[in-house]
């Protein structure tokens, strides 16, 4: 199947594919990534779940992944791998079958993390990593429970308009086996819109060489968070392809989530 019709019968966001990616390993690369994100996002009542991946010119490592847990909980992983093309391909397969195979029986986001890294870790690979950030929505309690491996921070914004960055500063998946992994949690509230992106987004350039950035990221979420997360993803890629002129460095992949 060509990869644009792929993309969009797995409703993937805005996949074109770009003119530099004309061999056929590069094809078969970008056409395996597609395949390996989700189609449709499910949604767990009381929030608002969408995702959105822009492609640059090099088959690159974005990954992102939603899907259900046991006992109304949402599993939300966003992650970067090492490497380029098929590679990079590589590397992400393992990671989207480690963490399907594990997340369904795992106690905690870092016990996720513990079993991903374990799965990932090969002798004389050192230089394959993994940045992934990993959370769990709960609906009991609008809680998120959570752990970033090395991935850039995800934001989050009130419905008061406050700006949090959900922090955590472990190490990333796939180097060492022993490295150990903590859970952390927020309290989310009715009006809160939660960003998982991937470096991509924030390191976009202009002519200038000027990045994107944390700051120009805020201001696309609070010009679009009244609308729905439809509505707020595009305002944010529509941000991001504008201020870079449609030259994206890296892949761009995006999880927005709001509580109703």
């Amino acid at each position: 199947m060509p990869i644009e019709s792929e993309a969009k019968r797995r409703g993937v966001l805005g996949l074109k594919l770009p003119r530099s990616a004309k061999n056929a390993e590069d094809e078969e690369a970008r056409a395996i990534q597609a395949r390996l994100l989700p189609g449709e996002i499910p949604q767990l009542r009381g929030f608002q779940i969408a995702s959105a991946w822009r492609p640059s010119a090099q088959v690159s490592g974005d990954y992102f992944d939603v899907f259900p847990l046991p006992g109304d909980r949402m599993g939300l992983c966003i992650a970067d791998v090492s490497g380029k093309g098929m590679a990079a391909v590589t590397l992400m397969t393992e990671l989207h079958d480690a963490v399907r195979k594990f997340a369904p029986d795992a106690a905690s986001p870092s016990e996720l993390c513990t079993q991903v890294n374990q799965a990932l870790c090969h002798p004389g690979a050192q230089t394959r990593y993994v940045t992934m950030f990993y959370g769990v929505l709960e609906l009991g309690d609008l809680r998120l429970r959570y752990e970033s491996a090395g991935h850039c921070l995800p934001l989050l914004v009130r419905g008061d308009g406050s700006v949090e960055f959900l922090a955590s500063f472990s190490g990333v998946i796939g180097i060492f086996s022993h490295w150990l992994y903590t859970n952390q949690e927020v309290q989310l509230r009715s009006g809160d819109c939660l960003l998982l992106l991937t470096d991509g987004i924030l390191q976009a350039e202009n002519r200038r060489h000027e990045e994107f950035g944390y700051q120009r990221l805020i201001a696309a979420v609070e010009s679009g968070r009244a609308q729905g997360v439809e509505d707020l993803r595009q305002e944010i890629l529509t941000a991001v392809t504008k201020f870079c002129g449609g030259k994206l460095q890296d892949d761009a992949s995006l999880i927005v989530v709001r509580v109703d």
